[in-house]
């Protein structure tokens, strides 16, 4: 049985929603449920205590630059001052030991959380935010950033402002889209800011370094380009801070708290959108491992023809091998017009077929002039089991090799869930002597769920298509296109892509303009004339050199 990528249901996001719950409420809540981790002013503190600034007495608050200030008691310090130690002792003894109600609803509150973001990715980002490693793998980057950012603040002094938040969201924009880097940024932002009881000017700027980026990042050809968005983030929300202080109609000395260096809050603020982006740079095989993506550079590699898996089809499935290639063009074309992965979609096409090398002669492209097909001795539904194992076959053949999964998917996917309209057609004709359904003569794959892979499935069977058209035409082109794309959607086939109304109108733009150009009509040389009037054939040309022919030229100007 075919084994394709596992979509998420409702069931698995109620499970993963309260896993995720589960770990942040014991998170966000193991200094208060520990004992030892209990801060007394007079000994050193065992971790670094936060008290939100509203909790502080009006007496006791501090502002900064503007801005309202925690009391922070550092990790391994002791408080001196005698009001400090008021406040932290009533701090602690008012949230220890936390009631079963607060932890109920913490609980509730990173449930819904979790649930909503595995939801809007299962309904609203796309196929691939449907499959089941996508939303777990997300979930797993997202859990261990803000998982992170609690041990920063729990172990160390640094200002909140710098912690690096903005990482997942640019692998979500670089391997998914902005819907999903966006959705990310904001769950990240919810959980990390519950650390510090959403503090205003807090959650401002966590908000505006981790939808920054979704912004600011639109360059995925080159992922360098991280770094440009993760400091172009980084400015906006301390542009954001600074509105905020001005909003509370307090001033914010921006250059004398610049000239602060080590206590500045605005360079805190920038200092956490660029270790965003250096991060997301450093780190891309952890998130490629966990969602389960490939890096340009592994589709660079499995672009090279000398590739062992393309030798194998361009000496066994010759035919099969060209018409791969001639794929390879049209859908990189087609999915660079629609600004889905270009170089992900030619790598799909060169290796989407590879299941065709067990018996190549099922396939009429690998026969030569005159030789006979097989199915002419086969029965139609033989025919149609023989034809449908090459997805199988392919699928194998590839995860044997180590293929990337997303380079595989193409594999199961370039056929769908479709019928084999031929042979079960000719069944239908023989009287169903079998009383078999269609579902007999379905490939048994999995619709495309992927723009790219939609884009493959359109063009594998429009290409097909095209090679038949005698005396090529506009408008029999046009036929061909229209008439492909609309028995998928008649068939629900592109249900699941994420292709929009748009999309498919600009694919059958190019794809039409396209196909013009590859079979237009030539004109004929003059040998062919002949030789189609049976005519005696024109000599052929002899050998000249270079020199010959700069020779013949200087005496025709003499």
């Amino acid at each position: 049985m075919l084994r394709t990528r596992l979509i998420a249901g409702r069931t698995s996001g109620l499970i993963l929603s309260a896993v995720f719950a589960s770990v942040f409420t014991l998170a966000s809540q193991v200094e208060v449920v520990l004992e030892p981790l209990r801060v007394d002013p007079m000994r050193p503190a065992p971790v670094t205590l936060r008290v939100p600034s509203s909790y502080l007495p009006t007496e006791a608050k501090r502002t900064r630059r503007g801005l309202p200030q925690p009391l922070v008691v550092p990790r391994g310090e002791v408080v001196n001052e005698p009001q400090s130690q008021r406040i932290v002792r009533a701090f602690e003894r008012e949230r220890r030991p936390p009631e079963g109600s607060t932890l109920t609803g913490i609980w509730i509150s990173y449930f819904v959380i979790a649930y909503i973001f595995l939801a809007y990715l299962r309904l609203f980002t796309g196929g691939r935010g449907g499959l089941l490693r996508t939303q777990a793998g997300l979930l797993v980057l997202i859990g261990a950033t803000c998982l992170a950012a609690k041990l920063l603040l729990l172990f160390t002094a640094l200002s909140p402002f710098i912690l690096p938040l903005a990482t997942v969201p640019l692998w979500a924009a670089l391997y998914f889209n902005r819907a999903t880097a966006a959705a990310s940024g904001l769950v990240i932002t919810l959980v990390c800011a519950s650390f510090l009881s959403f503090a205003m000017p807090v959650v401002v700027v966590y908000l505006a370094t981790t939808l920054g980026v979704v912004v600011f990042f639109y360059d995925r050809k080159h992922s360098t380009h991280m770094l440009v968005a993760g400091t172009a983030a980084g400015l906006f929300a301390a542009l954001a801070l600074i509105s905020v202080a001005l909003a509370r109609g307090n001033e914010i000395d921006v250059i004398g708290d610049v000239a602060s260096l080590q206590g500045s809050i605005l360079l805190s603020t920038i200092a956490g959108g660029m270790l965003s982006g250096v991060l997301g740079l450093l780190l891309q095989r952890i998130a490629t491992a966990a969602l389960g993506v490939v890096t340009r550079g592994k589709l660079q590699e499995l672009t090279d023809v000398d590739h062992p898996l393309l030798r194998k089809m361009a000496r066994e499935a010759p035919g099969s091998w060209q018409h791969a290639r001639a794929m390879a063009n049209l859908a990189e074309g087609a999915a660079a017009a629609i600004g889905a992965d270009a170089l992900l979609t030619r790598v799909g096409a060169y290796y989407h077929d590879l299941g065709k090398t067990i018996q190549p002669k099922y396939y009429v492209e690998n026969l030569v002039a005159g030789e006979l097909s097989p199915h002419d001795d086969l029965e139609p539904d033989v025919s149609a089991d023989a034809i449908m194992a090459h997805v199988v076959e392919g699928v194998r053949i590839l995860r044997e090799g180590g293929i990337p999964e997303p380079v595989v998917e193409f594999a199961y996917t370039h056929h769908g869930t479709s019928v084999i309209e031929y042979f079960w057609h000719k069944y239908l004709e023989s009287g169903n002597p079998k009383g078999l359904s269609d579902a007999a003569f379905r490939y048994p794959g999995m619709r495309p769920r992927t723009r790219e892979t939609a884009i493959l499935m359109l063009i594998d069977a429009i290409e097909a298509a095209a090679r038949s058209v005698e005396e090529p035409s506009r408008e029999k082109f046009e036929g061909v296109v229209q008439r492909v794309s609309n028995v998928k959607l008649r068939q629900g086939q592109l249900d699941e892509s994420g292709l929009t109304v748009e999309d498919l109108r600009i694919l059958q733009s190019t794809l039409i303009d396209t196909l013009c150009n590859v079979y237009h009509n030539r004109i004929k040389y003059p040998w062919q004339d002949k030789n189609d009037d049976e005519q005696t054939q024109l000599p052929v040309p002899g050998v000249a050199t270079e020199q010959d022919v700069a020779r013949e030229r200087s005496r025709e100007t003499t």
